[in-house]
């Protein structure tokens, strides 16, 4: 997004950065449930063809996931 220019802070504000902060932890937060989505998705699917090695491996990637949310969250 352009800002006009009597928005634009130089040096940004203390507040303008835990704004901007908040936001991008905000984005992460969503693309990390997206692609948590994503996985589990495929995890049903493996364990419907009983692929149990596939199931482990999106298992381990959906555990990291959701760590990974956690630690987003708690910023």
């Amino acid at each position: 997004m352009i800002r006009p220019e009597g928005e634009i802070e130089y040096p940004p504000s203390e507040f303008t950065h835990m704004k901007a902060s908040m936001l991008a932890r905000m984005e992460a937060l969503n693309t990390s449930t997206d692609n948590l989505m994503c996985i589990i998705a495929r995890r049903l699917g493996a364990e419907e063809n009983e692929d149990h090695c596939q199931v482990e491996e999106l298992t381990a990637q959906q555990d990291q996931l959701i760590k990974n949310m956690r630690r987003l969250a708690r910023a």
